[in-house]
C-alpha cells in the first residue's frame, strides 16, 4: 500500500470513529456540555433531511460547515482566513452562552452524571 492510500484510509477510519463512537472528552471531564455539544447529532439530523431537529441540536452546524468551506477556498489567504475564524468563535460562544442560560440542564444542554467530576465528588 502506498503512502498516499494509507493516509486517505487513515482519515476514512477516523471520520468513522468521530462520528460513531465520539465521545466529547470536555463533557466526559466535567459533565457540562462544551459549545460543540450536540454537533453529531445536529449533523445526523441533517443528513436525514429533518431540519428543523437539526437546528434544536445546534443551530450552527450549517453556518461551521459554510466557513469550513470558505477557509478551504480561501486557504492562501491568511488574513480572510483569521477574520471568518474570530467570526465563528465569536458565534459560538455567543450561542453557548445562550443555550446555558436557555437550556442547561435540560435537553439539548444535559449534565452528564457519568462525568469524572460528578463521580470524584459523589465518593468523596
Amino acid at each position: 500500500m502506498t503512502s498516499q492510500k494509507i493516509k486517505k484510509l487513515g482519515i476514512v477510519v477516523l471520520l468513522f470513529l468521530l462520528l460513531f463512537f465520539y465521545k466529547c472528552p470536555f463533557q466526559t471531564i466535567t459533565g457540562i456540555p462544551c459549545p460543540g455539544c450536540n454537533m453529531t447529532t445536529s449533523l445526523y439530523y441533517l443528513l436525514h433531511t429533518d431540519m428543523e431537529r437539526s437546528l434544536y441540536y445546534h443551530a450552527l452546524l450549517i453556518p461551521t460547515m459554510l466557513i469550513f468551506l470558505a477557509c478551504v477556498y480561501f486557504r492562501k489567504n491568511e488574513k480572510i482566513i483569521k477574520i471568518l475564524l474570530i467570526i465563528w468563535c465569536i458565534l459560538m460562544i455567543a450561542y453557548y452562552i445562550y443555550r446555558m442560560i436557555m437550556y442547561f440542564p435540560n435537553s439539548p444542554m444535559v449534565y452528564d452524571r457519568n462525568s469524572l467530576i460528578y463521580f470524584i465528588f459523589r465518593h468523596i
